[in-house]
């Protein structure tokens, strides 16, 4: 009996602190309940590990990670996501757009400023863990996995290794309750495809929106009659604009120096590289929008969702939550686009990946054996 009662509660436990990954069996209103009990994006982190916000921040090796129910809030202070947003779920951005619309970024590096009086609201968003049900890719994606399929057959002689999936959009939440005046929103991302999902309260109005970074992006939830623009990682670099912060103190740098893993001297000289690049990105950035980039970032790097504007007050309006399920969604693409659900039998991603291995193979796999010759 004791045992049984041991295998209960650790299967609870899973599905509480996991509890996406039973999507398939749990109603909608079950996943949205278990994520409040962790947080969205907080796997791992125990129910009621905190009273405030700060205690489901961690300091951590590669930056400041969301561990809870919380956002990125003002002066980029960790915020209760259910004290500025309604009905927030990361189930909200799995659905499919209604509409998508295809934008292609600047050219050249000069980007439209803030309007005079405008608030410019910088976020800057590191791994959500988020999928969404888009996808983009290009042949230099199909080659890399192309070589991960033979490697796996070559190794077992299976020719359906772990499922090959093209590099989907991950989604990450902005929520504007900033009312006071426009709203010029700089979204910045690192590598990979993002999609941005804006959720307005009441009275935001937004000016603007510049995407930063990614290799690709886009934006969801967004009146159609805001401008967007685009400047993506192979711009950012063709333009000589490398985004760059000052190290958390937590950071492996500082780590290594602690653990005598790097000397005094290295840590000196990166920390210096380090904060040579954030000044000349905090001058570019200054130049570009009126603000500085360390200074008005708001975002972790692991989180879900970034608030812009103050935290609501006791009967003042809340960001209301948007789904990308039947929403208009701008964005870049690489060549091939996907939308779960609705690729044509044999021209998804992992059937491209074997079909190309089975050229390579000249049509048997058998061939791809260790030791074959060509």
């Amino acid at each position: 009996m004791l045992v049984f009662g041991a295998i209960l509660l650790a299967a609870l436990a899973f599905v509480v602190l996991h509890p996406r990954m039973f999507e398939a069996i749990l109603a909608d209103s079950a996943i949205t309940f278990l994520e409040g009990l962790t947080g969205p994006g907080a796997a791992g982190a125990p129910r009621n590990a905190g009273q405030s916000p700060a205690d489901y921040l961690e300091d951590g090796a590669e930056g400041l990670l969301a561990q809870g129910p919380i956002a990125a809030g003002p002066g980029n202070s960790p915020v209760f996501i259910r004290d500025a947003v309604t009905g927030y779920s990361v189930r909200l951005a799995t659905g499919v757009p209604a509409e998508i619309t295809t934008i292609r970024p600047i050219l050249g590096c000069r980007l439209t400023p803030p309007q005079p009086g405008s608030i410019v609201g910088h976020v800057v968003a590191g791994s959500s863990g988020v999928a969404t049900a888009l996808a983009t890719y290009n042949d230099t994606h199909l080659a890399a996995e192309v070589q991960v399929f033979v490697d796996h057959y070559r190794r077992t002689g299976m020719s359906d290794p772990a499922q090959a999936s093209a590099p989907a959009y991950e989604a990450y939440d902005v929520a504007v309750t900033e009312t006071r005046a426009p709203v010029y929103l700089v979204l910045e991302s690192g590598t990979g495809n993002r999609l941005w999902n804006i959720h307005l309260a009441e009275g935001a109005r937004i000016e603007r929106v510049v995407l930063l970074g990614a290799d690709q992006a886009g934006v969801a939830n967004l009146d159609p009659v805001v401008p967007v623009e685009v400047l993506l990682n192979g711009g950012l670099r063709a333009c000589d604009i490398e985004p760059a912060y000052v190290l958390n103190p937590g950071h492996r740098l500082y780590q290594d120096l602690a653990s005598g893993s790097s000397t005094a001297a290295e840590a000196d000289q990166r920390v210096a590289a380090q904060l040579d690049a954030a000044m000349r990105y905090d001058t570019w950035f200054h130049d570009s929008f009126g603000v500085k980039a360390g200074e008005s970032r708001i975002g972790y790097a692991a989180g879900t969702i970034s608030i812009i504007g103050p935290v609501p007050g006791a009967g003042e309006p809340k960001a209301v939550s948007a789904p990308i399920l039947g929403a208009k969604v701008r964005m870049t693409r690489d060549i091939y686009l996907e939308i779960a659900g609705q690729v044509p039998e044999g021209e998804d991603f992992a059937s491209r990946v074997r079909a190309i291995a089975t050229a390579f193979a000249f049509g048997d796999l058998t061939n791809l054996r260790q030791g074959a010759r060509f």
